[in-house]
């Protein structure tokens, strides 16, 4: 199982919307497909052209278009999340609730290209194709679900950041909003200057924990594109694009006892709210080319460069807190400020390699592709400078860049696939094995996906479809406090289903 967490020493002592090595995967881990017929490949493709799907694989692909075209697709996505506890030792007997299902489903736009096609006069040249068009790069939406019961509670993590801080420095969305709520109190200990406590001063007490997670949003890319066909065998492409990225995430925490308060506990429940949102635009740039080696094989090979992100996050938390009192409820409840950070994220680049092979068996013609698309994780890169750039900021920005280079690695993905057209019709498989780039899971492969494809091909219109499967397994911790013992881990299994229909038409 891969864990998605950044280094909990980090976490902990920068702020629950502190940018981590997970924000670094999020947007450098992609899904880029492309078009339906790309996508019934597995996105198998960068030995092949003639698909405004190659732009995002190999550019070189674009220079096999014949004529000018137009394309238009989306998809639909059904994402289904299984969460459970992965350490049940820390539950009373009998008390685990077992695993919780929920399902996402969502309709996005997956492409829509304009590809133009001159044949020059006078030159090596046999195509000089220009292209522009959008490609859909991630989709964040799902929602998870978990619950069950354990010792402690979150209060621990309040009073675990406020420790040591005045009233005035405590942090305005977890210490300063559970003090305002009355979650958190200064101790009755003269002694103890600047400690804070709760309601449960111990972690022995069992309270009822869920949280319900929903997230939102994507990653597009507008991309601009030349390629062209040398002597028919040699093609090469480049490309300049702007990933456009939306992320939202909404978490809501719930604590109760479920039963009359034992001894001197005085805590009842609580609900924490969390609201984070991310906006941001950036750069990149593609090159490959792609060659035919005899009438039947071909091979290709692309360079993808790192994106520029400039990412702007929004952040507030709020927090309503029930406790006893002399036999009587009290409720109490405390909004954050609005927060705001900007920052420099700098993604991996890619090395994709590719070959394959045109098949002929008389009527029934296609290929088959075979695709080595190697990512170093540790070339993600933040700069947190962009205003502030004080000897805490840059200590933090070593941190989590230190966490980068020491939690991740290099992975390396695997692509097969194949078409076979009888007349105007055609049929696609593909499978993909894609390495984790978490260090922890020893280049494993995390994510296993399988597709299927079928198309219908006209003198000038045509349709495709298809549909792929992959699961995929990620820890996720609500919370953390100091004693790493008491880190409740959620184990969250995703399977997810997108069909993409992309239709296109031949100018």
């Amino acid at each position: 199982m891969k864990f998605t967490i950044a280094f909990l020493a980090t976490i902990f002592s920068t702020g629950l919307f502190a940018q981590s090595l997970t924000d670094a995967v999020r947007y450098s881990d992609l899904q880029a497909i492309g078009t339906a017929r790309t996508a019934g490949v597995a996105g198998s493709f960068g030995a092949m052209g003639g698909d405004f799907g190659s732009l995002v694989i190999n550019p070189a692909g674009m220079g096999d278009f014949r004529k000018s075209e137009l394309n238009f697709g989306f998809a639909f996505n059904n994402i289904q999340n299984e969460t459970s506890l992965v350490r049940p030792e820390y539950l009373g007997d009998g008390l685990f609730s077992g695993p919780i299902s929920i399902n996402d489903v969502n309709l996005n736009i997956g492409n829509i290209g304009f590809i133009v096609h001159r044949r020059p006069t006078g030159s090596v040249l046999q195509t000089s194709n220009f292209s522009v068009g959008v490609n859909q790069l991630k989709n964040f939406s799902e929602e998870f679900q978990w619950g069950t019961v354990t010792h402690g509670s979150i209060t621990e993590r309040f009073t675990e950041v406020a420790n040591g801080n005045d009233l005035d420095d405590l942090d305005p969305f977890e210490g300063g909003v559970a003090y305002d709520a009355g979650a958190i109190f200064e101790s009755n200990n003269p002694l103890a200057v600047f400690v804070y406590q709760s309601d449960l001063p111990d972690s022995t007490t069992l309270v009822n924990k869920s949280q319900f997670v929903e997230r939102s949003g994507n990653m597009n890319e507008l991309s601009f594109g030349w390629a062209g066909n040398i002597a028919n065998v040699v093609n090469i492409g480049v490309s300049g694009s702007v990933p456009f990225v939306s992320f939202e995430e909404y978490k809501t925490y719930n604590e109760e006892l479920g039963e009359a308060p034992q001894g001197n506990v005085n805590f009842d429940r609580l609900e924490y709210i969390e609201v984070l949102s991310t906006t941001g635009v950036g750069l990149n740039f593609k090159a490959g080319a792609t060659a035919r080696l005899g009438k039947i094989v071909r091979v290709g090979v692309a360079y993808h460069s790192p994106s520029w992100l400039r990412l702007q996050d929004d952040y507030s938390t709020e927090l309503e807190y029930t406790f006893i009192e002399d036999g009587v409820a009290n409720n109490n409840s405390a909004e954050s400020p609005d927060g705001r950070f900007d920052y420099i994220l700098k993604t991996t680049g890619k090395l994709v390699a590719s070959a394959g092979a045109l098949l002929n068996f008389g009527e029934v013609k296609g290929f088959v592709n075979a695709d080595a698309e190697f990512e170093n994780f540790q070339g993600a890169n933040f700069d947190f400078t962009l205003r502030d750039s004080s000897p805490s900021t840059l200590e933090f920005q070593r941190e989590v860049n230190a966490d980068i280079d020491g939690e991740l690695t290099n992975a390396l993905t695997l692509r097969i696939g194949g078409e076979l057209a009888y007349k105007k019709l055609r049929v696609r498989m593909g499978v993909q094995g894609e390495g984790s780039p978490y260090l922890i899971d020893n280049k494993s492969f995390i994510r296993r996906t399988f597709s299927a494809g079928l198309g219908y091909r006209g003198d000038r219109f045509y349709i495709d479809g298809a549909a792929y499967v992959f699961s995929d397994d990620e820890g996720y911790y609500p919370y953390l406090v100091l004693t790493d013992g008491r880190n409740q881990l959620v184990s969250k299994q995703q399977n997810t289903l997108r069909a993409m229909i992309t239709f296109g038409y031949k100018i």
